[in-house]
């Protein structure tokens, strides 16, 4: 490529996140915008590839305003605010909440769509949990290893997780069982357990990355600036 994205964050240089056919692009300025897709759409024509305008969007990440829609080669890409990448909401505030929300509804859908498993007396409430497991706290916590949970995001996630144990144990509000003792018969930790897990096993799986590998680098750079 001519022209080259990249930023550069203490002795690390970043250029792009590639996924399969998805590639995201760091650019340090928005003048940087066109000639950086400009150079990358030429390059991936010499092997036979072809850019997706529709798909592909500016989006600006934690500071500074929205970058303007640019025009490369006569196609138009759009400067937007949120963009869904790999199935996760990402927001330019750099939040998490509307993820989560996003999730929540994901979450609450696949809740009501196994009513009639939840209301069959012939399965165990051991089997009803593990597929709840299975099929609903997968979905809820799907990315959150990158969630930077607020106490009110804890407090909606651990909300959302509680009334899905009362339904499955058949409890209504009126019942009046506290929600330590809905956890107990359920056997279920909070839902912030099953993130911390995830996050554990996505640190240690960066963390074995050779050193070389871009999202090891960030990892390092992180525990650097945490560290001071």
């Amino acid at each position: 490529m001519a022209h080259k994205p990249g930023i550069s964050v203490g002795q690390f240089s970043f250029t792009d996140l590639l996924y399969t056919d998805d590639r995201t692009m760091f650019l340090p300025s928005t003048a940087d915008t066109s000639p950086c897709l400009a150079s990358f759409s030429q390059t991936a024509a010499s092997l036979g590839l072809e850019v997706s305008w529709p798909k592909t969007k500016l989006q600006n990440l934690g500071h500074g305003p929205q970058p303007p829609n640019t025009d490369v080669g006569g196609n138009l890409v759009e400067s937007v605010d949120s963009f869904v990448y790999l199935g996760s909401l990402q927001s330019s505030d750099g939040c998490c909440h509307p993820d989560l929300n996003r999730h929540i509804s994901f979450a609450t859908f696949t809740m009501a769509s196994l009513s009639c498993v939840w209301k069959y007396k012939r399965l165990t409430v051991s089997t009803k949990i593990r597929l709840y497991q299975a099929l609903v706290v997968s979905v809820l916590v799907y990315a959150a290893e990158t969630w930077t949970l607020l106490a009110a995001d804890v407090r909606t996630l651990e909300a959302f997780h509680m009334r899905c144990q009362c339904q499955i144990l058949g409890i209504r509000w009126y019942h009046y069982i506290r929600n330590d003792e809905v956890a107990f018969r359920t056997g279920l930790p909070p839902i912030v357990d099953h993130i911390s897990n995830r996050r554990c096993a996505l640190f240690a799986h960066i963390a074995r990355l050779p050193e070389s590998v871009p999202a090891n680098q960030a990892l390092r750079c992180h525990v650097n600036a945490s560290l001071g």
